[in-house]
């Protein structure tokens, strides 16, 4: 035992080190047959060093990159730019796709081959970490003939529903300098609703998609869990990440989801995807002529609940019932009523518990989910080790993402088995909203609580930047843990509570069931093309 133990690259001293984080010590008569045992992992892990990667292939002869740069100072309108790079098929097929003519923005987060992912942070070095292959999405747009103009800029680690938190430079919303663009996926909401681009594609786990469209006034849709797949996309936390389209219209938003929606071959966040979906754009498209059509017999159920969150602009209040009750004019058979759903009010702890524990290990420190699927092994990398110099670092840009570090632990050692309780929760709650839809068409909501406030700055302390933040999320972050689709749609302007002589856009947040997409679009573009939400 002991000449193999002298084979071994694994000491007893780092042995015990390991023993100790499970509060054991190993007993030293079986310290060397742990060290002969554990020197397999050594064996297979060198094996596996030397082997390449294997990652989806990267086709630069028919995607090629041009021009990849960070944008110059004065070249950055709202700062809504992480990176520039064009890319347009070189296939004349693809140029012919649903997406032709179509200038696509793409949140920091997700991957584009060759161009940097700064992730909105300088926890680790901007440009250290660079993608070698095209998130699926990427992909999809491509082929269907879209040209991609750049990186939208994104919150710190895509954790903040607040525009200020991004290291480089704080996007500023579109309506109003200084004010907040709403997170995380800032910069695309800020370059669709300033018509830089026609489209974006964002991401979220907690509202940061719909938050951002509500404070810049566009449409954007977080989609069913799994319906839009997520390969090649920084995660936070696999329960409840989600990519989908930001546009200014609804007809556009059903096209880029006609494009981007579909089975992967390697997301396994893909549970129980109808197959076929339906052609969103082409159905929706049928209403062109008629849109209130697209609600004949629709029967609509307002959440009482969602009024009822705390810090919500009674003004907001009253201009959503407002636009949720305008549907009834647009046919005698389209009903609208106030429903109780008691567990709504709970949704926000459930998603606060289920996400914080894989929000701190997975989406900042890189301890990959087991789970398969396409990894970043590099990123990992690059997360694993935290220092004082890092914590310093995302603490002064954004104490929400240090919350969640040190609340995941907390959650974890304090709490045992909770998050694992609220999973299970959050199935109930799935369920619950699901039971509704077999009365309701859409359900509708507030999505942020207020117009957008002024920005935050560099200087100002913790719970003053938190305060721009808390309570934002409340009526969003539910559908993550439960998977229904939801959409951020314009309705309104309001002054915000600072500057009366100012207006800023105010969203309502459409609900459907389990891959009721289609339901949301109706109604939205019943909605939109009927009512002038910047007079309403």
């Amino acid at each position: 035992m002991a000449d193999n133990a002298l084979n071994s690259t694994f000491t007893e001293e780092e042995l015990q080190k390991t023993a100790a984080l499970f509060n054991v010590t190993v007993p030293e008569k079986d310290v060397e047959a742990y060290r002969v045992l554990l020197s397999g992992l050594d064996e297979a892990a060198q094996t596996l060093l030397k082997e390449e990667d294997y990652l989806p292939g990267l086709d630069l002869g028919r995607f090629p990159r041009e021009n990849i740069h960070r944008p110059a100072e004065g070249e950055n309108d709202h700062n809504a730019w992480a990176y520039r790079v064009t890319i347009k098929s070189t296939s004349t097929e693809d140029l012919s796709g649903l997406l032709s003519g179509k200038a696509l923005a793409i949140k920091d987060n997700v991957n584009i081959g060759n161009v940097p992912s700064i992730l909105g942070t300088d926890v680790i070095s901007p440009g250290s970490y660079i993608p070698k292959y095209d998130a699926t999405v990427v992909t999809r747009v491509l082929s269907a003939g879209a040209t991609v103009v750049g990186k939208g800029a994104c919150e710190n680690f895509s954790m903040s529903p607040t525009s200020f938190t991004n290291a480089q430079s704080a996007v500023e919303n579109p309506h109003a300098p200084g004010f907040n663009a709403g997170g995380s996926s800032s910069g695309c909401a800020a370059l669709v609703a300033s018509g830089i681009v026609d489209m974006a594609i964002g991401g979220d786990q907690g509202g940061s998609i719909r938050v951002p469209a509500s404070y810049c006034g566009i449409v954007g849709l977080k989609p069913t869990f799994g319906l839009v797949p997520y390969t090649g996309i920084a995660s936070l936390d696999a329960v409840v990440d989600h990519t989908g389209p930001m546009t200014k219209t609804v007809l556009d938003n059903a096209l880029l989801l006609q494009v981007i929606a579909g089975r992967d071959e390697y997301d396994d966040r893909q549970i129980g995807l109808p197959i076929p979906l339906p052609a969103y754009h082409d159905e929706l498209s049928k209403f062109a002529d008629a849109p209130k059509d697209a609600v004949k017999g629709f029967k609509i159920g307002i959440i009482s609940e969602s009024f009822d969150m705390p810090g919500l602009d009674p003004r907001v209040i009253s201009k959503v019932i407002e636009a949720a009750k305008a549907f009834e004019t647009l046919g005698e058979d389209v009903t609208v009523e106030d429903i109780s759903v008691p567990m709504h009010a709970m949704a926000p702890a459930i998603w606060t518990v289920a996400t914080r524990q894989g929000f701190s290990e997975h989406g900042l420190r890189g301890q990959n989910p087991l789970r398969f699927g396409v990894h970043d092994a590099d990123l990992t990398i690059a997360l694993q080790e935290w220092n004082q110099e890092m914590f310093d670092k995302l603490a002064l840009k954004n104490p929400a993402g240090t919350n969640a570090l040190l609340g995941g632990q907390i959650i974890k050692d304090k709490y045992p088995g909770l998050t694992s309780k609220a999973l299970n929760l959050a199935r109930k709650l799935k369920d619950t909203y699901n039971e509704l839809f077999e009365r309701y068409d859409v359900l509708i909501t507030p999505c942020a609580p207020t117009p957008a406030n002024y920005t935050s700055a560099p200087e100002d302390d913790i719970m003053t930047k938190m305060s721009k933040a808390i309570g934002t999320t409340q009526n969003t972050a539910p559908f993550n843990i439960s998977g229904n689709p939801a959409m951020s749609l314009p309705i309104a302007m309001l002054a915000p509570l600072e500057d009366e002589t100012l207006k800023l856009p105010v969203g309502m947040q459409l609900v459907g069931k389990s891959f009721g997409e289609l339901e949301i679009l109706k109604a939205a573009y019943a909605w939109e093309q009927n009512f002038d939400w910047k007079s309403f």
